[in-house]
């Protein structure tokens, strides 16, 4: 008896020792095939600026749907190539690539350098940049999704409503090419920054009176028309203007791209109302939209990411039939 019981004691732990080791071979093997589906580019330069390069990350999908995506690095004004190596950076773009999308990952100036106005130049800039290359990327130019989160989606929606096109006597032949896209997905951006949240209080009143001072991503200059030199804008009335000017809901057309925004009704940084005024006016205009309203969750919320499958979704519908 006792030694029938070693015996299968044994056996036991054995077959524990290969179930274990089968477990973390297939474990190993998993994240291979996973890390193999994906291929990354980096620094793929799309610009330059101040004697620098601006800077994008390309990740294509082992099956290619033929469709690009532009998803702004940008957080809090702030961007990194470092943004784009976090896990959850990995888990917002996963819905797209798993939908067979080309995602260019694209990092614009970062404050508190540069500013609003720089980073819409910048990003306007990428989308002209894809489309000219689209035939090396292998994907169609002319179906182009732009998709970000908070500050990411404030600047891909203002090139989104602007809708610029090319300048056909440019030198730079990627300043012909077109910055229009033909979707949005964004996460709880800003699309109002006159009124933020309630009516008649701006987004620099409210960082004045939170903060005691405003954040440098919104000071805004304009520049000497001899010298070139920037001069800082001051003036309530200018300074409003260009809020206004950078606002998504002041560009809003019938010709916008069909768009789709996710916002957690919670939200105490970029208040909801922001979404749903921007899906109203784009309503107003019959433009296709939809606003996901996740309840009790404020921003960022836990898992976000996982709803860009809900982008994905939206961009299945309305980019691959676009010709």
């Amino acid at each position: 008896m006792g030694l029938r019981m070693q015996s299968s004691t044994q056996t036991t732990r054995l077959s524990g020792l290969v179930l274990l080791l089968v477990a973390t071979l297939g474990s190993a093997a998993a994240a291979q095939t996973s890390a193999a589906k994906t291929t990354r580019q980096s620094d793929v330069i799309y610009g330059r600026k101040f004697g620098m390069a601006l800077t994008m990350e390309v990740f294509t999908p082992a099956t290619r749907n033929g469709i690009g995506v532009v998803w702004v690095v940008s957080s809090s004004g702030r961007s990194s190539r470092d943004h784009t190596l976090q896990d959850s950076f990995e888990r917002r773009i996963a819905p797209l690539l798993e939908h067979g999308y080309t995602v260019f990952a694209v990092i614009p100036g970062s404050g508190p350098i540069f500013n609003v106005q720089d980073q819409v130049n910048d990003v306007t800039r990428a989308v002209r940049f894809v489309r000219r290359r689209a035939a090396e990327f292998a994907i169609d130019g002319q179906r182009l999704g732009i998709s970000g989160s908070s500050a990411g989606g404030l600047l891909a929606l203002v090139v989104a409503m602007q809708e610029r096109d090319g300048d056909p006597t440019a030198d730079d032949v990627v300043e012909r090419e077109s910055s229009r896209v033909q979707a949005a997905g964004c996460f709880f951006p800003p699309t109002d920054l006159v009124n933020f949240g309630g009516t008649a209080e701006s987004l620099v009143d409210l960082m004045q009176k939170r903060d005691g001072s405003v954040d440098p991503s919104f000071q805004f200059y304009d520049l000497d028309a001899k010298t070139g030199a920037r001069r800082s804008i001051t003036a309530r009335e200018d300074v409003m203007r260009m809020l206004q000017k950078y606002s998504p809901v002041t560009h809003v057309t019938a010709g916008d791209p069909p768009t789709i925004l996710i916002h957690g009704d919670q939200d105490r940084a970029v208040p909801v109302q922001q979404s749903r005024r921007l899906i109203e006016r784009l309503h107003d205009v019959n433009v296709p939209a939809r606003l996901v309203v996740r309840e009790g969750v404020g921003h960022a919320y836990p898992a976000w990411e996982a709803d860009a499958a809900l982008i994905a979704d939206w961009f299945d519908a309305h980019l691959r039939r676009v010709r």
